[in-house]
């Protein structure tokens, strides 16, 4: 080992990009210490002694609970789950070799996240890689994403040599209308890849001219992946290199290439006879049937999906399928009695069913807004949308959608209205906000089309938008609502379960995690002009729009992947055995892996509420 004076923390992967500034001020708060070959760091049960490791130099050998072994490389962080949750240790901890450690005080960790915003970053980065590498369903089995990606990729990949000049490769390019080139060696092995981006750089950036040899200017480092991986191993490389071509090898050798577009494809081969057969649904008992059978789609979604929340959008779109046909039923029924619609419209779907996040069993939130862009419809096309959705919300209970507790249906008049009147009614929880519009601003605010005239819906989100624009106090009482939940997370950082006799040691995991995810999703997009609806496509967005940082973003969407999964296998299981549909885990009947990735889980969902009641909150709150 060489001189741990002469070690930079510079030089290890995790700290690779830190800020100097950043690496300094960890290097200061920390103390290195030296260790010999079998050493014992920490056993199994050890209580937290209140400080995390650093590994600089050597090998440390893991020992977990289950018996699985591995090892650990300079540049990672010993204690991190511990740290979070300040449980004993639940594995043992062995030097391989001498080794040099970083010892961190987590009192001075907790104060340099919160004084310098990269170190937080890493430490959210750090979250995401454990939830994902340590998750309890990290693999597909069966389905499209289980298949090996040469069965997905495009072939032969086109390619050149390290000798053709850039005027060159440029001319193949656009020849063959492609926009990328593997580029090979004098073996023929893959030197690099050649991209337009990667030839824009090299001219405009580094000086390069056009007849000098790629090997010199414009090859990137190839990201590949074996032939005879599987999809769903694509799909996680392309994430967390964050490119859109993956080249595909076989001893060495290029053979193909995939891609983003490719793996999409994949995805869209799902079976969509079930959709085909709720589309010529005659009835609405036959609505219903499809409805009750769900549960064995959601099954199929969750087995052949790498993530959640992709096996809950097909759910969702089943879901809507399913009630755009009783929508249908009832305006066919409405044509026989009182004629067609008598002006446009848009029925509005809100809440889990805007955001597409819909379970087993969603409830009703739906809206209707009638068209008065071209003047004041008169009270005989008032009366048809009224005896419409006097209709609608029965027949959609019939075909399984309960009525909404809460009444935030189409058939209430305060949820059906002129577009004209839905501004007015919105101008006004903006610029007049209290707690009970917060309340109710977080379910109506995520909505989306179900059936009818889209540019409504479009207007009506616009006008939202820009009236936030102008007034933010309204999102100040949301998050004030958001902070009625809590994630399950408390003193000492331990798992919080309820102590109701009713649902005693279970932890609610909607409440208590998903919809704090959801909630603050909300409000940054809302603050931010965005559009989606969608809790991970906000969450994308808002990492695009430099509102929150890709750390951050990444942890807690493992986080929402990690307890959607839970709750969406319980249901099923729920369904299957014909129990009543809850959202509810019982961490005592976990392993001991899966309340490690639940104590992590609700961490990161801390972390992200924390910063948003930190952004947004009113003088009494």
């Amino acid at each position: 080992m060489g001189d741990p004076a002469k070690t930079q923390l510079s030089t290890l992967p995790l700290l690779r990009d830190l800020p100097g500034e950043d690496r300094g001020a960890l290097q200061r708060k920390g103390s290195r210490h030296r260790l010999e070959g079998g050493a014992i760091l920490f056993r199994e049960g050890d209580a937290y002694p209140g400080r995390l490791y650093l590994l600089i130099e050597g090998r440390i050998g893991i020992r977990r609970q289950d018996n699985l072994q591995f090892e650990v490389a300079p540049g990672e962080l010993l204690g991190l789950s511990n740290y979070l949750d300040k449980s004993p240790y639940h594995s043992t901890a062995t030097t391989l070799t001498p080794v040099e450690l970083l010892e961190i005080p987590d009192t001075a960790l907790k104060q340099l996240e919160n004084s310098h915003p990269a170190i937080a970053d890493l430490i959210s980065r750090t979250i995401a890689e454990r939830i994902r590498t340590r998750s309890w369903r990290s693999q597909v089995e069966q389905g499209p994403l289980a298949q090996p990606v040469r069965t997905i990729m495009k072939s032969p990949l086109s390619t050149c040599h390290t000798g053709l000049s850039l005027r060159e490769a440029f001319m193949i390019m656009q020849d063959r209308k492609i926009g990328s080139l593997g580029v090979l060696d004098d073996n023929n092995e893959l030197f690099g890849v050649l991209t337009y981006a990667g030839l824009a750089e090299a001219l405009a950036l580094k000086g390069a001219k056009p007849d000098h040899p790629l090997d010199e200017a414009a090859c990137d480092t190839p990201r590949t992946i074996a032939a005879t991986a599987p999809v769903w191993q694509a799909h996680d490389l392309l994430s967390s290199y964050n490119t859109k071509y993956l080249i595909v090898t076989e001893n060495a050798r290029p053979v193909g290439l995939v891609s983003q577009t490719d793996l999409l494809r994949s995805l869209i081969n799902a079976d969509n006879s079930l959709l085909e057969r709720i589309d010529q649904s005659r009835t609405l008992d036959e609505c219903r049937r499809h409805y009750d059978n769900l549960y064995q789609y959601a099954s199929q979604c969750q087995q052949t999906n790498r993530y959640a929340s992709q096996a809950v959008r097909l759910l969702s779109h089943a879901h809507l399928h399913l009630q755009r046909r009783a929508v249908e039923l009832t305006l066919a029924e409405m044509a026989s009695e009182q004629g067609p619609p008598p002006c446009r419209y848009a029925l509005l779907i809100m809440g889990s069913g805007g955001r597409q996040e819909m379970l087993l069993n969603p409830d009703q939130d739906n809206g209707l807004i009638i068209d008065d862009r071209d003047g004041p419809p008169d009270a005989r096309a008032l009366k048809w949308f009224e005896q419409f959705a006097e209709k609608l919300n029965p027949n959609l209970d019939q075909a399984g959608y309960i009525l909404c507790p809460g009444d935030i249906m189409a058939r209430n008049p305060l949820f059906r209205k002129t577009l004209s009147q839905w501004q007015q009614q919105f101008s006004h929880l903006v610029n007049k906000p209290n707690l009970k519009g917060a309340v109710w601003s977080n379910i109506v605010f995520d909505f989306d089309t179900l059936y009818g005239d889209d540019s409504l819906t479009y207007t009506l989100r616009r006008h939202l938008l820009s009236s936030l624009q102008e007034n933010t106090r309204l999102l100040d009482y949301m998050v004030e609502h958001d902070a009625e939940g809590k994630p399950a997370i408390g003193l000492f950082n331990r798992l919080v379960t309820s102590d109701t006799e009713q649902d005693k040691g279970s932890i609610d995991i909607k409440r208590n995690g998903l919809r704090i995810i959801a909630d603050a999703a909300r409000v940054y997009a809302l603050a931010n002009g965005i559009t989606q609806c969608n809790t991970l496509d906000r969450l994308k967005a808002l990492v695009h729009r430099g509102v929150l940082s890709a750390d951050l973003v990444d942890a807690v969407s493992f986080a929402y992947e990690e307890l959607l999964d839970m709750i969406l296998q319980n249901q099923i299981r729920q369904k299957q055995t014909q129990q009543p549909l809850d959202k509810r885990i019982y961490p005592e009947q976990l392993t001991d892996q899966m309340r490690s990735m639940l104590r992590m889980s609700m961490r990161a969902i801390k972390r992200l509420q924390d910063r948003l009641q930190g952004q947004f909150g009113r003088a009494a709150f």
